[in-house]
């Protein structure tokens, strides 16, 4: 047997033992620090290191995934780049997405090209180049003996959360949960609960619903519910009527 596949086979060995609820390409590479639960897929080119994977996930071609925790009956389309990042049940994440120190609860839907997550810079030093205020070396030097400014802040995404394509979100923004982003938005500041926003920087549109109908979704908390209350709770969601829902919740 050709010596590239002795390799392959012991590689697919390997795969087999350390994570047999798993289907994994063989150009792709997992590391002795990953977990994964049943019914994983794993296309070819992707590159997993220190990941937890719950169950019911499919991971299509070409992503980088570091450091980060999916809990379960996600997607991440081709192209897309997670580091530290906790992504919630149910929610996906489309192509050519770039997504760091990032947290999304449930039920989120991600437009492509995402971009999250990748510091900020002093508006009020002299330069805005962190080689003065920065020990990280980002340009190979730096003429700072410590660090003068929070170049990296999380950024917390409730649940429930649909963000359109292109949009950018600045490191410590917090969006509230049932939010929506207008594709191409560029999210500077935080997001109350349900409402809709958009445009550069992102101002608010509206709320999706009045305030004391969303004091009520917050409170009822769906996206915590069980797999079962979902499905039998399933024809309220898609009435435009959101009182049937509410009472359902309220009795069930």
């Amino acid at each position: 047997m050709p010596l590239n596949h002795l390799r392959k086979l012991k590689k697919f060995l390997i795969y087999k033992k350390q994570y047999p609820g798993a289907t994994i390409d063989l150009t792709s590479y997992l590391d002795k620090n990953s977990l994964s639960e049943k019914d994983v897929k794993i296309e070819k080119d992707c590159y997993l290191t220190g990941s937890s994977l719950g169950s019911h996930i499919r991971i299509f071609p070409s992503n980088h995934i570091i450091n980060s925790k999916l809990e379960g009956n996600n997607i991440i389309a081709s192209n897309s780049y997670l580091q530290d990042v906790i992504l919630g049940k149910f929610s996906y994440v489309s192509c050519e997405s770039q997504i760091n120190l990032v947290e999304l609860g449930r039920f989120c839907s991600v437009g492509p090209y995402l971009l999250s997550g990748y510091g900020d810079h002093p508006t009020k030093f002299v330069s805005s180049h962190p080689s003065f205020f920065s020990t990280l070396n980002q340009c190979g030097t730096t003429f700072s003996s410590q660090d003068y400014f929070e170049e990296r802040k999380p950024i917390v995404i409730g649940n429930d959360v649909w963000i359109g394509a292109r949009v950018f979100i600045k490191d410590g923004v917090r969006i509230g949960n049932g939010a929506i982003i207008a594709a191409g938005a560029v999210v500077v500041k935080d997001v109350p609960d349900y409402a809709i926003v958009g445009g550069i920087p992102a101002k608010l549109i509206r709320f999706r619903f009045s305030h004391e109908v969303i004091e009520q979704l917050i409170a009822i908390q769906w996206w915590n519910w069980s797999v079962e209350r979902l499905r039998l709770a399933q024809p309220f969601f898609v009435k435009e009527d959101i009182h049937p829902f509410i009472e359902f919740a309220n009795k069930y």
